[in-house]
């Protein structure tokens, strides 16, 4: 697998069966170089009652996609949306808990994980 910087970022839309909740699944790693198509489709004005980023195949994120996460967070608490980040590797997890990120951001091993909590609130 590259895992360069410049490595594009595929990014896919799911369809899911849950009215209102968007489901974005990352291939790739995600870095200043190529999340601007990411960045775009989570714009506050933009956000479903429901999002849900799937970090499944992504193998690092850079600073600048820890910013973005950190955007959606804040974006969801100030307009009471919810969200989760799922799937993420050890990996990312290690730099979620490095930059003191893991105590706010919504994480969950997998979707129907997350979807059981998010739903039923």
């Amino acid at each position: 697998m590259d895992t360069s910087p410049t490595q594009p970022l595929a990014i896919q839309e799911i369809q899911n069966a849950h009215p209102g909740m968007k489901i974005i699944r990352l291939d790739g790693p995600v870095t200043i170089h190529n999340f601007a198509g990411f960045q775009e489709l989570t714009e506050k004005h933009l956000l479903p009652p429901v999002l849900i980023v799937d970090l499944t195949a992504v193998p690092y994120i850079d600073s600048a996609a820890l910013g973005s996460f950190v955007a959606i967070h804040v974006a969801c608490e100030s307009t009471g949306r919810k969200y989760a980040l799922i799937g993420a590797n050890q990996r990312l997890k290690s730099l979620f808990d490095l930059a003191y990120v893991r105590t706010f951001l919504v994480i969950y091993d997998s979707l129907a994980e997350a979807e059981t909590h998010l739903l039923s609130k």
